[in-house]
C-alpha cells in the first residue's frame, strides 16, 4: 500500500500519534525537525492511499483523536487544540479552512499537556502536573487536578466513557478513577511507570515500564507475568478481545495469562510506539511507520525514511 504519497507526507516527519476514526481513513499528527524554539508540525488525513494535509507551528503537537461523524482534534503541548473536519474536505485548502483553534492559556504557566482523548461526547486533555481540561464550545473547563499523596503526578494517558467516568495512568506508577467530582486512586498489584491505557470489552488494560501489563476494573486488577522485564511498553490497544502492547522493537500480544511476541516480518526496519483501537483492527503509529493488525496479523501500511535512530 505504500506509495509516493506516503513518502511525500512522511518526509522529515516524526509521527507523534495517529487514529483511524473509520475504516479506510487515517489521521496522523507529526512534528517536523527539531527546532524547539519554533516547533513545526504536519497533520494529515489519508484516504485511498493519498494524503490531505496542513501545517501548524508555534507548539509541538503530541496527540490526536477523532469521531466517526467527521471531527478531529489535535493537541499541542502548550494546550492549544485544533479542531478540523476530516470527512468533508476534498482539497488541502478546504481541509485547512475547516480548522478552529482553541488556545488554553493557563497551560503555558502550569505545565505542558500530553494526551487528548474523545470519551463519549467529551473531549478531554490531560498533562504533566495532573491537570485535566474538558473542551467546550468556546473554551476549556478545568476539572479537579489529580494529586496523589499530596504530590502532583504526570498523567500520560486517559481512557473511559465520559468526563464523569474515566481512568488516568501516570508515569509515577499510579492510576486513578474520576467520577465527575473526585479522584480515587486505584489499588494496583504493582507500581511501575505507566504510559498507556485502553478500554476492553470488560474493564481496562494498561501498560508501562519493566514489561508491565495490568488488566482489570474497579477494585480487581492483576499484572500479567512479564515477557521481558527489560522492555518498556508505550502503547496498548484491543480488537475483538485480543490485547496488544507495543515496545520500541515490536509488539507483544496477550494470550490468556501469557504475553507472547506478535510475528512481524522485517521488524528491524520498522518502529513501534502508539497503538490505537479501531473498528477494523489495531493501528500502530511511530516515527516513520504506520501498521495495521487484523486477524492477529501485522500489515505494514506506510514506512517512510526514519527521522531518528531505531
Amino acid at each position: 500500500m505504500s506509495g509516493i504519497a506516503d513518502a511525500e507526507f512522511l518526509q522529515g516527519a516524526f509521527i507523534q500519534e495517529g487514529v483511524s476514526p473509520t475504516p479506510g481513513v487515517l489521521i496522523a499528527a507529526c512534528t517536523i525537525g527539531d527546532d524547539y524554539d519554533d516547533p513545526k508540525n504536519r497533520v494529515g488525513v489519508r484516504r485511498q492511499d493519498s494524503w490531505l494535509e496542513f501545517d501548524l507551528s508555534g507548539e509541538a503537537v503530541l496527540s490526536v483523536d477523532a469521531t466517526d461523524d467527521g471531527w478531529a482534534y489535535v493537541l499541542g503541548e502548550n494546550g492549544t487544540v485544533v479542531r478540523f473536519n476530516w470527512k468533508a474536505p476534498k482539497t488541502k485548502d478546504k481541509l485547512k479552512a475547516s480548522r478552529t483553534l482553541f488556545p488554553n492559556e493557563p497551560v503555558y504557566d502550569i505545565g505542558p499537556l500530553r494526551r487528548l482523548r474523545v470519551l463519549g461526547t467529551d473531549i478531554l486533555c490531560a498533562g504533566s502536573v495532573g491537570q485535566v481540561y474538558c473542551l467546550q464550545n468556546k473554551g476549556f473547563e478545568a476539572l479537579p487536578r489529580l494529586v496523589i499523596g499530596g504530590e502532583d503526578v504526570t498523567i500520560e494517558d486517559i481512557a473511559g466513557k465520559s468526563r464523569n467516568d474515566f481512568i488516568a495512568v501516570t508515569s509515577d506508577g499510579y492510576a486513578a478513577h474520576f467520577n465527575g467530582t473526585v479522584w480515587k486512586k486505584l489499588k494496583l498489584p504493582i507500581q511501575e511507570s505507566l504510559s498507556s491505557i485502553c478500554t476492553l470489552e470488560q474493564g481496562y488494560g494498561m501498560c508501562g515500564n519493566n514489561g508491565t501489563i495490568i488488566i482489570g476494573s474497579g477494585t480487581r486488577w492483576h499484572a500479567l507475568p512479564p515477557l521481558d522485564t527489560e522492555r518498556s511498553y508505550w502503547g496498548i490497544a484491543t480488537h475483538q478481545g485480543r490485547i496488544y502492547a507495543a515496545h520500541l522493537a515490536g509488539i507483544d500480544k496477550v494470550s490468556g495469562q501469557e504475553v507472547i511476541p506478535l510475528e512481524i516480518k522485517k521488524s528491524k526496519n520498522l518502529q513501534f510506539t502508539v497503538l490505537r483501537s479501531a473498528r477494523d483492527g489495531v493501528w500502530s503509529f511511530a516515527d516513520h511507520t504506520i501498521g495495521w493488525i487484523h486477524d492477529d496479523r501485522w500489515h505494514t501500511v506506510c514506512n517512510g525514511p526514519p527521522t531518528s535512530e531505531p
